[in-house]
């Protein structure tokens, strides 16, 4: 009997220890006593990572809320939210569900620490913030009539710099997270960022268990994309019509004896119609001289497409089949973001990809030398 009641003991502490091993407890602050009595969801992702399904709810009593659980599956992603609050407090907020204590505060600017992924992410979020808050600012200088033409070549060439230390510190973190949801999710929320070679190295580590997640299917295809598109392969053709409704394809252009900027470009893109004016004085001074541009626009409709062909001032050649970023042809050469240039050769060949304006201008002016 004495045996027995030993082993049911044992049975009973280990039990206990292993539901303290994956015990979690969320613990929530909110600005002032404004948000009592409204509830906070806890969410995760749907099967697709498309929406948010709410799993726990809890009240706010004094400011502050209390959500506890079991990490039985390792850490998983979910965000907090209060679907009645007024304006940027109703935003999900990113939170890791792993064994531990979490804290949590919602504000203007949240926070979420306490473990040790949640820890990675709030500094990894901090640092970004950073970052992308010094684009915004160099963004608003180039905007400014007043700001000259020489600085704003230098204003310029600092937004990039940022943008690719910001793309830098992105693809390191999803990169020493991709083993976890964590890095997974990131991946398909920041891929269009990353070039051919990141993608191909940071899709080999993502485990079985996410590929078929339809966001992580759309990774690997432009990736695929992207590879079969490299500069030194001949183009591939996109196909669609012209804005009156005319067959045309990229193949009317390209391999016949000119160079061939292609532009992805839409109408809706405010980037894109920023870039349109070096564009127009690059047409106006290259094609008489063996340079053509084509159009490939990611419109949605054939009156926006129409309309913003003729307030750009574009008179190149265009080809749309009007399935915004289900376009055929984006998806042949895997463009995720635009603007997106690519200069082909005069045989076909791609030359370079992801071109801004001053630098396909550039390149061309070297090629024409």
């Amino acid at each position: 009997m004495k045996k027995i009641i030993l082993f049911l003991a044992a049975i009973v502490i280990f039990a206990t220890s292993c539901v303290e091993k994956d015990a979690f407890t969320i613990k929530g602050k909110l600005p002032n006593g404004t948000y009592d009595g409204q509830q906070v969801y806890l969410k995760t992702l749907d099967e697709n990572w498309k929406d948010l399904v709410a799993v726990d709810t809890v009240d706010v009593v004094d400011g502050e809320f209390v959500f506890k659980g079991l990490a039985k599956d390792g850490a998983k992603i979910h965000f907090i939210s209060l679907d009645d609050a007024p304006d940027n407090m109703n935003r999900p907020v990113l939170v890791i569900v792993e064994p531990g204590q979490i804290e949590v505060s919602l504000d203007s600017i949240s926070t979420v620490k306490g473990t040790p992924l949640n820890n990675a992410c709030q500094a990894f979020n901090t640092k970004s913030q950073a970052i992308e808050n010094e684009m915004m600012s160099i963004s608003s200088k180039l905007r400014d009539d007043s700001t000259n033409t020489a600085n704003k070549a230098e204003l310029e060439k600092q937004y990039e710099d940022k943008y690719n230390v910001w793309t830098k510190e992105t693809f390191d973190f999803v990169k020493e997270n991709i083993q976890n949801q964590l890095g997974v999710y990131f991946l398909s929320r920041n891929f269009y960022r990353f070039s051919a070679e990141q993608l191909n190295e940071l899709i080999p580590s993502i485990k079985p268990e996410y590929k078929s997640i339809a966001r992580i299917q759309k990774v690997e295809k432009v990736a695929k994309a992207l590879d079969a598109t490299s500069v030194g392969k001949t183009f591939t053709d996109i196909k669609g019509k012209t804005p009156e409704g005319k067959d045309i394809a990229l193949a009317d252009f390209a391999g016949k004896g000119k160079y061939v900027l292609v532009d992805f470009w839409a109408s809706w893109c405010p980037p894109c119609r920023a870039e349109m004016p070096k564009l127009v004085e690059l047409y106006k001074q290259y094609s008489a001289k063996g340079v053509e541009i084509v159009g490939i626009s990611l419109d949605k409709t054939n009156e926006d497409w129409v309309k913003g062909i003729k307030n750009l001032n574009i008179t190149w050649p265009q080809i749309s089949d009007l399935k915004f970023w289900d376009s055929e042809g984006a998806a042949i050469y895997g463009v995720s973001s635009i603007p997106h240039l690519m200069l082909l050769d005069k045989d076909g060949k791609i030359l370079a990809r992801g071109l801004n304006a001053e630098e396909a201008t550039k390149k061309i002016e070297e090629l024409l030398k």
